[in-house]
């Protein structure tokens, strides 16, 4: 003979009807944590994406424009192209400054959004100095 404890009321303390329910409250909770969890790693990896892209658009350019015979227009085409190739889309045309020995480029790229209070846009902004030819005699 096996010993089963009774509850008062006459059922068995292991009866499914006492647990009815409770795995589906428990996945009607966790279901929508895990959604809201996956949506944010997928919303960094885009808002990264575009960092990435911004940045290597920006890098490219400035090393383009620091040249001595560049142009301004010179490292907007190669940010342009760059960001192109990478699958980004620019908010407006970049921005390429050349002065005082330095050429500033700043590229914003739109970010897709997936999570609504994350960012639209990523801006990156390269400072590099501007190349210039010394003449031997002068080394």
């Amino acid at each position: 003979m096996t010993y089963c404890p009774r509850l008062t009321n006459g059922r068995h303390k292991s009866s499914p009807r006492t647990d009815r329910g409770e795995a589906t409250t428990q996945m009607v909770i966790l279901t929508p944590i895990l959604l809201v969890l996956v949506l944010l790693g997928v919303q960094a990896a885009v808002y990264f994406h575009a960092a990435n892209v911004a940045m290597a658009a920006a890098s490219q350019a400035a090393a383009t424009a620091s040249s001595p015979a560049a142009v301004a227009g010179d490292g907007v085409a190669v940010a342009q192209r760059t960001i192109d190739d990478l699958g980004g889309h620019p908010v407006h045309v970049p921005t390429v400054n050349i002065s005082d020995g330095y050429v500033s480029v700043s590229v914003q790229v739109v970010v897709s959004r997936i999570v609504p209070f994350f960012p639209g846009s990523v801006t990156r902004t390269v400072l590099e100095p501007r190349e210039r030819f010394v003449p031997e005699s002068n080394r």
